[in-house]
This record gives structure tokens, C-alpha cells and sequence, in this order.
């Protein structure tokens, strides 16, 4: 990559004035482009854009204060007519269900297959999607994605805000290598879907999102490490090979509201995301929550796999472990349907604040407890009526 600094100003892009400066600023990375890479500068100041576009061995670097805002006018962006590997997007039941337009994947920032990507922010650097509507969207209101990148190998994504992104603040799908550091995301819609992505570590991150906190399916090698979640959907709405979430701090209501809901309770913590339309990779589907505090949820688990509507239909989930995590103040009851799954609770604290049982098996499963303590008295129901009630520490191992 170049050494090189391209920044914004020479190229004629003017702060705080409510004229796009999409042109402006594209040229500079044009710039950037031709001289083989380099780091594109954006200064303190208000910038307003539509839909750009970087390219591989480029750097963009918003400095203090700095700030991109999205118009509001949802034509000033583009998708650049780049294919996705979200094969979901062509899909007629899909596109019907959710009705997707054929750009739905359009956004403030984006990349597509290319590699050494960074976007780098000082303090007080932002990136706001102002929430843009769109009647002919996602759900028929929903905006430009925040940043797209599609298959871009070795990204980074470090130290800026991202808030009132207008559909996803971060969509990256069939990406590897990504390293995502001190990201803020506000508001808005999902914080980070991974979409068919690898090799992937999230650390020191603080997620208030409107909708799921990470999404996506196909995932592969995802580290999740000292971040606070918080969101008014479900705050793993995930599938994939061994997917680790490391010493995070995960607490509801929502800050912020669901947008199509108008709703602030956290739905779960982890709802299973295995969708028909696309390809998978055959793989063991696993996740493992550890060293984690867990706070004021509504379910644990969401899974029912071969529901259509919850897009649990294609390859099944394997097994889920809690270790060495508090569960506190959980609310509701969860129903898990799926054969041949393991479930895996150790050296685990649960406090589940409902009479009802926190855990129904639909079908047969292995069911582990190791130093396992419950707060009060917590029944589990196994598939063929059979009931356990736990009222102490409890070690455990039933398979069915």
C-alpha cells in the first residue's frame, strides 16, 4: 500500500454545508486509487454524502471530529451494481417477505472484491445514516445500508461511531480477515451482519443497536471479546463454525427502539440463522458464550429448526455452550426444537424469574451440567415429558 495522503479539502470538499460532497470526495479516492493506494483524510467537520466507493490498498481516515453524514434523500445513493454473495436478496419468497428492492444493498460506504481496507476514526469521529427513508426499501421504510463491504479480504474497521444507519450499520458478507476494533454503533437497524464471512475478531466494541446486534449465517471463526451489547431485538442472530463470544457484558432493555416494532425489550440472546436460499458450508454449526454477564434478557435460545419463518431451515445447529457466565434476570421461557444438539452449561450461574420452565426439549438432546447454580427453583422439560427441577449446584449429563 502507498504511503501516500490524499485529503478531501484539496479536492474541493467543503465542510458544514448542506451541498453533497459525494463528487468531491469521490474524486480524492479516485486519486488514491490511480497513485496504487494511500490513505484518503477526512478533517473535522461536517460532510455530507451519498454512496462511497473505495477500492483495495486504501485507508480511509477520519480525523477528530470528523463526520460523514447521509442525505436524506435516498437517491443519492447507489449500489454500484456489484454482486453479493447474500443469494437470499433473489430470492421471490424472500424478496416478497421482506419486500426488497433490487439494490437492497446500497450504502454510505462500500467496497467490493478487494483486499487491505481500513476505516480508521479518531475521537469523535462519526458516520451517521440520519435514519434516511425509502417507501420502495427494505419493509417498505428502511434506507442505505451504513457500510457495505462485499468479499473484501483483510479489512479493518477501527475507532468511529456509527449511528441511525438506515437499514445495517455494517453488512459484510464474504469477507476474511477482519479485524473490527472500538467501533461504536447507536441506533438504527443490525450493528454487524457477517453474511457467509471469516476469520472475523470484534474486541472492545459498544453495540446499542434498534435491531439484532451481529447477524448473519455461514459464518466462520468468530471471536466476540470485551464488548457491551445491548439492543431491542436479539442480540446474536447467528449461524456458523465455532463462533466464541469472550468476556462480554450483554445487558437489556434496548436503549434505542426497535424501528418497525416501536419496542425497547431485548427478544434473546442467541436465536439460531440458517436460511434455505443460501449456500452453506458444511461445517459443525456450534457458538460458545464465556466469561460473560448476561442481564435482563427475554429468552435464552431461540431455535425451532425447519421453521421457515425464523430462517432455521438449512443446516442445523450442532451445539451451544455457556461456560464460566452469569445469567441473571431472564424472563422468558425458551422451546428448543432440533435433534442431535448438544447443550452445555459450565461452571454457570442462572437466574430464571418466570414459573414456567426455563428450558422445553421438543426433541431429543444432550443436555450437560457442570457446576451449574441456579437462584431459585428452575425446572427443565425433556423431550417425552420427562422433568428436572433444580433448586442447588447440580452436575449433570442426560443424553435422549
Amino acid at each position: 500500500m502507498s504511503n501516500q495522503e490524499f485529503n478531501i479539502i484539496d479536492f474541493g470538499a467543503q465542510a458544514d454545508t448542506t451541498q453533497l460532497q459525494t463528487a468531491t470526495i469521490q474524486a480524492c479516492i479516485e486519486a488514491c486509487r490511480e497513485a496504487g493506494g494511500g490513505q484518503i483524510t477526512i478533517p473535522a467537520g461536517r460532510f455530507l454524502i451519498g454512496s462511497l466507493r473505495l477500492y483495495s490498498d486504501m485507508t480511509l481516515y477520519l480525523q477528530e471530529g470528523a463526520q460523514l453524514i447521509g442525505s436524506t434523500n435516498y437517491l443519492d445513493y447507489e449500489d454500484f451494481q456489484v454482486p453479493t454473495t447474500i443469494t437470499y436478496a433473489n430470492d421471490d419468497y424472500y424478496q416478497n417477505k421482506w419486500h426488497l428492492p433490487p439494490y437492497c444493498f446500497y450504502g454510505l460506504i462500500t467496497a467490493f472484491q478487494a483486499e487491505n481496507i481500513s476505516i480508521i476514526g479518531e475521537l469523535g469521529a462519526i458516520i451517521d445514516g440520519c435514519d434516511t427513508y425509502d417507501a420502495n426499501g427494505e419493509e417498505q421504510f428502511r434506507g442505505p445500508m451504513g457500510i457495505v463491504m462485499s468479499q473484501v479480504k483483510h479489512l479493518q474497521l477501527i475507532g468511529y461511531t456509527m449511528q441511525n444507519s438506515a437499514n445495517w450499520a455494517h453488512c459484510l458478507d464474504g469477507c476474511e480477515h477482519v479485524l473490527i476494533e472500538r467501533v461504536t454503533v447507536q441506533a438504527g437497524h443490525d450493528g454487524f451482519n457477517l453474511h457467509h464471512s471469516q476469520a472475523i475478531k470484534v474486541q472492545n466494541c459498544h453495540l446499542e443497536t434498534g435491531d439484532d446486534c451481529f447477524a448473519g449465517y455461514d459464518i466462520q471463526h468468530l471471536q466476540v471479546t470485551n464488548c457491551q451489547l445491548n439492543t431491542a431485538c436479539n442480540v446474536f442472530r447467528v449461524g456458523g463454525h465455532q463462533l466464541v463470544v469472550d468476556n462480554c457484558q450483554i445487558k437489556g432493555p434496548g436503549r434505542y427502539p426497535h424501528l418497525s416494532q416501536d419496542t425497547y425489550d431485548t427478544h434473546a440472546l442467541f436465536k439460531y440463522y440458517s436460511i434455505d436460499a443460501d449456500q452453506m458450508t458444511p461445517v459443525e454449526q456450534d457458538i460458545t458464550f464465556q466469561d460473560c454477564l448476561i442481564d435482563n434478557i427475554g429468552k435464552l435460545i431461540v431455535y425451532d429448526f425447519g421453521n421457515r419463518d425464523f430462517m432455521q431451515t438449512n443446516r442445523p445447529l450442532d451445539q451451544i455452550n455457556f461456560k464460566r457466565t452469569t445469567i441473571n434476570h431472564l424472563t422468558q421461557p425458551s422451546t428448543v426444537n432440533g435433534q442431535c444438539l448438544t447443550v452445555s452449561f459450565e461452571k454457570t450461574l442462572i437466574d430464571f424469574n418466570s414459573k414456567q420452565a426455563f428450558l422445553t426439549f421438543k426433541t431429543p438432546i444432550t443436555l450437560k451440567l457442570n457446576e451449574v447454580t441456579f437462584k431459585r427453583p428452575t425446572t427443565i422439560m425433556l423431550a417425552e415429558g420427562q422433568q428436572l427441577t433444580f433448586d442447588f449446584q447440580i452436575n449433570l449429563i442426560v443424553t435422549k
